[in-house]
């Protein structure tokens, strides 16, 4: 899981969620994007006291920060650690589906499971195809559970023209357990300059529900050439 230390920040985090506002809200942040606390009491259907209230509890225990931005005020989730924590937690709820099952929720789940964003990568079973082709190319190793980009995949990067922060060394890199798929896709800064790159670049698409990712025609194109991965979208495809 995304830089998840130990079984005590779960039970701290799950406390902390188990009031429904705030776990609403700590979904609706693991786009990745700032959110204001309007939009996230529109988004939960609270009243803006009460969203006021959650914001705070939220930030007052290290879950969310804030962002000032001119006169208006935004919040996100703190970090990338604290991502790992809710997708771990949120994708118990995914794994269970309510019932009566119909047929937009099975599409939903589909989808999700296919393709998502996990705060600022890519997960889902294309995430760890993505994780799996990187490191059959060497492009990554995976050792005791930890990824390092190697030279290779260094220059596989600046080849594809997908810019990499750290200059002159490798950059961060986080296996990330999907919690879908059970195995590790990419986190960490390569992860989310490669979501960048796609998403500005027309590969992919943000889709519905929340978080879930649509591969485009060229994006399929580029899978194939690039990461050798033969993307089957389970909605286009169906």
């Amino acid at each position: 899981m995304c830089g998840l230390d130990t079984g005590s920040d779960i039970s701290q985090v799950a406390s902390i969620l188990a009031d429904p506002t705030r776990s609403r809200v700590c979904v609706a942040l693991m786009d990745g994007c700032a959110w204001t606390a309007g939009e996230l009491a529109k988004h939960t259907e609270t009243s803006p006291q009460a969203m006021s209230s959650c914001l705070q509890h939220l930030e007052d225990t290290g879950v969310i920060s804030r962002i000032r931005q001119g006169r208006h005020q935004y919040v996100r989730l703190a970090d990338e650690r604290m991502a790992g924590i809710i997708e771990f937690l949120g994708n118990a709820v995914l794994s269970t589906p309510s019932s009566p099952v119909g047929y937009r929720q099975v599409r939903a789940d589909q989808r999700l499971r296919y393709a998502r964003s996990c705060y600022n990568h890519m997960a889902g079973r294309l995430g760890v195809e993505i994780a799996q082709s990187m490191l059959d190319m060497h492009l990554v190793d995976l050792e005791d559970n930890s990824m390092r980009l190697t030279p290779k995949g260094s220059q596989w990067f600046e080849d594809t023209g997908i810019t990499l922060t750290d200059a002159g060394r490798s950059p961060r890199i986080v296996a990330c357990l999907d919690w879908t798929e059970r195995r590790f896709h990419i986190g960490g800064k390569a992860g989310s300059a490669l979501l960048t790159y796609c998403l500005e670049r027309h590969l992919i698409t943000k889709a519905s529900p929340k978080r879930a990712l649509r591969i485009t025609h060229d994006g399929e194109q580029w899978f194939a050439d690039k990461l050798l991965i033969q993307v089957i979208d389970p909605i286009r495809k169906s």
